[in-house]
């Protein structure tokens, strides 16, 4: 039935909260954070990086493990920005075998710290479009970046400003010669003890789930589909009118905002939580029970993308915990408790309560106009129903329900 589809869907909006809930935590500063960084430098990584960054407390140790090809210009701008204002002694490895090419190699000079394994390189920085095209006003512009996050580290400037224009590529020795590396070291072990931390304990941080979504949703080609995808939509709602197309078409519509950059996560996230929130407010009027679904679905990403829970998080709140599991014990256990009332009424009354036609001769109320052809919502006996009648009778008109065709209620004025 419609209403238990409903319920079902305010269940898992309140779970969804207790989930938000237990990121109610406490940090632990007196630890050298390991943040990996393996793949694209995208918006994913400069969220994580800034969460991590900002909960730490000044000459706080983190190290930052780093492989990548490159990555987009905005994220790592957002990523060296932070690195530079963290207060944080901020370390670059990029562990053997490794690399960090174009984006990495800005990220790899702004570190305070910048060490490389045997078999490790660093380069390959020149900026290019996603056509693979380079603009001399914006080579022009990051070779100067590069040069100046070298100076403020006391790197060599101009084998920094190389790796933008000639497109230099350094080993771990040659950087070290050069100036650009501070230090090589063959492994993570030896990393700790050359900087002299080894008797801190360890805690490494990884992607998360809001992390994880913004990598996918800022791939501009991704963002690029779901914008086709939501025009699509928007298009077929005109043409027939649906409810649960139109929500899905202003959600698709908000992650490709998102991944063209056009705005942020956490206000992302809060449009989702608003239109969710409002499906599922809708579906008391209208709907068949998609809207609740569609609704719940959409609260429960707005709310992960809200959870900013940390690996490097030693514990979390359990009072909260335990009372907000309290809370939907009991809301749940009242609802189960509810549905089991109402089904024994039906049962001590000897009749199923899939026997439609015991509803011939009930009143209800227009919910959704009705008429001749069209088929609209009227409540009755506290759900609603499909309807339809031979005559026009407007939203808010009391009826008398005279048929059942299917599952349609045939009814008339009263």
């Amino acid at each position: 039935m419609r209403s238990f589809r409903l319920g079902i869907a305010f269940i898992l909006l309140l779970a969804s909260a207790q989930l938000y809930s237990i990121s109610s935590v406490y940090s632990q500063t007196d630890r050298v954070l390991i943040l990996s960084i393996d793949g694209t430098i995208d918006a994913g990584y400069s969220d994580l990086v800034a969460r991590v960054l900002t909960r730490t407390d000044v000459g706080q140790y983190v190290i930052i493990v780093l492989k990548t090809n490159g990555g987009y210009l905005k994220p790592t701008q957002d990523i060296v920005y932070t690195i530079i204002n963290s207060g944080a002694n901020v370390t670059v490895f990029i562990p053997p075998g490794g690399f960090a090419y174009s984006a990495g190699a800005y990220i790899s000079v702004s570190a305070d710290i910048l060490a490389m394994a045997p078999g490790s390189v660093i380069g390959s920085a020149e900026p290019r479009d996603l056509a693979g095209n380079v603009d001399p006003k914006v080579l022009n512009a990051m070779s100067e970046w590069m040069a100046s996050l070298a100076e403020l580290r006391g790197r060599d400037v101009e084998a920094a400003r190389a790796m933008v224009t000639e497109n230099r590529d350094y080993t771990a020795r040659e950087a070290v010669d050069i100036g650009i590396a501070d230090l090589i070291v063959s492994d993570m072990d030896e990393l700790i003890n050359v900087l002299d931390i080894s008797d801190l304990p360890l805690e490494y941080v990884g992607k998360d789930i809001r992390s994880e979504a913004l990598s996918i949703f800022s791939n501009p080609l991704l963002a690029g589909i779901l914008l086709n995808i939501a025009a699509l939509l928007i298009l077929i709602e005109l043409m027939n009118p649906t409810f649960i197309g139109f929500i899905a078409a202003i959600a698709l519509l908000i992650l490709s905002f998102l991944g063209l950059g056009y705005i942020g996560a956490d206000a992302t996230a809060l449009i989702l939580l608003i239109i969710g929130i409002s499906a599922i407010v809708a579906e008391t009027w209208i709907g068949e029970g998609e809207l609740a679904v569609g609704g719940a679905i959409l609260t429960v990403i707005g709310i992960l993308m809200l959870y900013r829970a940390e690996q490097f998080i030693w514990t979390f709140n359990y009072r909260l915990f335990v009372i907000g599991g309290i809370i939907i014990i009991v809301l749940v256990v009242g609802f189960l408790g509810f549905y089991l009332h109402k089904i024994r009424e039906v049962v001590m009354k000897g009749k199923s309560p899939l026997d439609i036609d015991a509803l011939i001769g009930k009143e209800g109320v227009v919910k959704q106009e009705v008429g001749p052809g069209k088929v609209g919502i009227v409540l009755v006996e506290s759900d609603l129903w499909s309807a339809i009648s031979d005559q026009d009778i407007g939203v808010g008109e009391e009826v008398v329900v005279v048929g059942v065709e299917g599952v349609i209620l045939k009814v008339v004025r009263k």
